[in-house]
């Protein structure tokens, strides 16, 4: 099946839309795997286009690689995201704590010493900015094997089920994942923080 886009008249100012344009552009190129690993790099530590702009056309085009497609999406995010955490994390501290002060800076990392882990997972299997987290979880140092295996999970369960929704019900997958998605890992987190606030409340 040959996966075809839609061209649309983008408007001059519309930078967001023709750069999400340029990168859907490489869904059927040979070069369209290392693109996607790049991006998928680079959005979790700075802003840019989500990695599913490109990982769910390359998975209609061809179904049989989608777990190889998720595999470079969730290899190249979780790269990307200890650039975040070591990295930007360690330009930003210092001028983080001269623009907020010391103390709302102890009170972040109190915070994240508490929550961090579920606040990184939940950035990565929802559309919560990603790079914001990653990079938040260093300043605040973050048990790194918790922000890691956070990263891991929510990354694979994000980009996995994507896949796997191509795979199984092919192109009528790319308006479900629009429409629904984002809705249901919104709605899934919501549910487990529910559940686990009233558990710890019994």
């Amino acid at each position: 099946m040959m996966w075809k886009m839609v061209k649309e008249a983008i408007p001059t100012w519309a930078i967001h839309r023709r750069l999400y344009e340029w990168v859907l552009g490489f869904a059927v190129k040979p070069i369209a795997p290392i693109v996607l690993f790049c991006i998928s790099f680079i959005e979790a530590f700075v802003p840019f286009v989500p990695p599913d702009a490109l990982l769910i056309p390359m998975c209609l085009e061809n179904r049989k690689k989608t777990p190889l497609f998720a595999v470079i999406a969730i290899v190249g995010s979780v790269a990307g995201a200890m650039i975040g955490y070591f990295v930007i994390a360690s330009f930003i501290a210092s001028g983080t704590q001269w623009a907020f002060g010391a103390e709302a800076i102890e009170h972040i990392m109190s915070e994240f010493d508490k929550r961090g882990t579920s606040y990184v997972f939940i950035a990565a299997l929802t559309p919560v900015p990603f790079f914001a987290l990653t990079t938040a979880a260093g300043v605040a140092k973050l048990n790194f094997g918790m922000f890691l295996a956070a990263c891991i999970i929510g990354r694979s369960l994000r980009y996995g089920i994507e896949a796997g929704i191509v795979y199984w019900i092919g192109s009528a997958a790319k308006v479900f994942i629009e429409k629904w998605f984002n809705l249901i890992t919104i709605t899934a987190c919501v549910v487990f923080i529910t559940g686990w606030i009233l558990i710890r409340l019994m």
